[in-house]
């Protein structure tokens, strides 16, 4: 069962905290979703880094973004994604980058604080279960 006052709590907690390779990328935003919602810390364990390089370096090694969140969690089609889901959406310099899917948004870490975007822009998905 989920959680989803605790995923609200855990988004509304980051809502003025900007992105950061240390503490609040993408992956981490998208993990401390899943263990808000079910306790459950799937992402643990995939690497660690402090800069935009270690990332890349992290994640290479893991055969990219897809391939390192699907060896975590569950895919399944954007369509079937529900409120708490970990969305991939395209991005320049990951080729993929992790959100939370809120129910018509994504949500994740931006420059200032949390960032939003359309549920369309979403062209992967995981379950959060």
């Amino acid at each position: 069962m989920r959680d989803h006052d605790a995923l609200l709590a855990f988004i509304a907690g980051r809502t003025n905290t900007p992105h950061d390779w240390k503490t609040n990328d993408c992956a981490r935003y998208a993990a401390g979703a899943v263990e808000a919602q079910t306790g459950r810390r799937p992402l643990h364990g995939l690497g660690r880094w402090r800069t935009f390089a270690g990332a890349c370096r992290a994640l290479a090694k893991l055969g990219g973004m897809e391939a390192a969140t699907s060896s975590c969690l569950t895919p399944i089609a954007p369509a079937m994604a529900s409120r708490g889901d970990i969305a991939g959406v395209p991005d320049e310099a990951l080729g993929l980058r992790l959100m939370v899917v809120e129910g018509e948004t994504l949500v994740g870490p931006g420059e200032t604080g949390n960032q939003r975007a359309k549920r369309s822009t979403m062209t992967h998905a995981w379950s959060a279960d």
